[in-house]
């Protein structure tokens, strides 16, 4: 029987996005490296297959869908087979074929609280590869979805030295190049002869240029990935805060109570961004204490879902 559950912003079981990716990726045996690839819907079909065997024909899954029709038949797949198996989830499929971060990640945590309410006997014994018909998940760049084959190397016969003949006509010729020496004017030896024939040259003043601006850009990209990393590091933190937000107004509603707790929600919004720091205590006028939090760039785009 199938147990259906719901999931909250109070809910305590849930995974970071790094953990979400690499918990589906050990059960399917897949290579997914961000949580919008699940997007597709083929995960989703075969961690049901995985859960309840025979639920799901996978050959009508397209693990690599290539249009989004693709993509609709996928998800048309899933919820028919969670309606035969009594599972209420809604499923937005509008929503989830967009391939949003926020949307999927809900998704992924609610999926990963009813795997495991009902997981029966041990996962690591299914065979993920060989139940997509070795289909890699997603497909391998420059691949054609089918796991690459390692040819078989022939041996081959060492080659055969031929030996040298020398020819009397090229005597003279070599006489005569070894006969001419670089000669040395006024004190400095010529720039030595390259391979091509032409001498080397000192870095022009273009190169030396060139050469500058390729290290203020390789800085200018360290500083961009450092501020990238800040506002991802940001994001989740006041997703974060919005979860556990949302958490008092649920408790609020069981409790059928028209307030919440105010020191309750001073605790969240007031709480560190830093692991570990203990929270902050708020000033009289409900402002922050601190003169030195840090606050979100002005230039974050405010369409951004967090």
């Amino acid at each position: 029987m199938v147990v259906n559950v719901f999931i909250s912003a109070v809910t305590t079981d849930t995974l970071s996005r790094k953990d979400a990716v690499a918990w589906v990726n050990n059960l399917l045996k897949s290579h997914f490296t961000k949580v919008e690839e699940m997007a597709s819907g083929a995960a989703y079909c075969q961690l049901t297959h995985l859960l309840f065997e025979n639920s799901i024909n996978l050959r009508k899954v397209k693990f690599n869908p290539k249009s989004e029709p693709d993509i609709l038949t996928n998800w048309k797949v899933l919820t028919t087979a969670w309606k035969n198996l009594g599972i209420d989830k809604p499923v937005d499929v509008e929503k989830m074929k967009r391939a949003k971060f926020q949307d999927n990640m809900e998704f992924l945590q609610w999926f990963y609280k009813f795997f495991n309410a009902n997981l029966v006997g041990d996962a690591e014994d299914y065979d993920a590869v060989g139940a997509r018909f070795n289909e890699d998940l997603p497909a391998l760049k420059g691949s054609s979805g089918a796991r690459p084959v390692v040819a078989a190397v022939r041996p081959t016969a060492a080659p055969v030295a031929k030996p040298k003949t020398v020819a009397t006509a090229a005597a003279p010729n070599a006489t005569a190049k070894a006969s001419v020496a670089p000669t040395v004017r006024n004190g400095a030896r010529p720039a030595p002869v390259t391979s091509a024939g032409t001498r080397r040259s000192e870095p022009s003043e273009n190169e030396e240029l060139l050469k500058q601006e390729i290290e203020k850009q390789k800085s200018l990209a360290a500083d961009w990935e450092m501020m990238a990393n800040e506002m991802e590091s940001e994001r989740e933190f006041y997703y974060s805060m919005l979860q556990r937000v949302e958490g008092l107004v649920h408790e609020a509603d069981e409790l059928k109570s028209t307030t919440i707790d105010v020191e309750a929600l001073k605790a969240v919004l007031y709480q560190s961004n830093e692991e570990g720091e203990h929270e902050v205590e708020p000033t009289e006028n409900g402002a922050d204490s601190s003169q030195h939090r840090d606050t979100l760039p002005a230039n974050l785009d405010d369409t951004e879902t967090f």
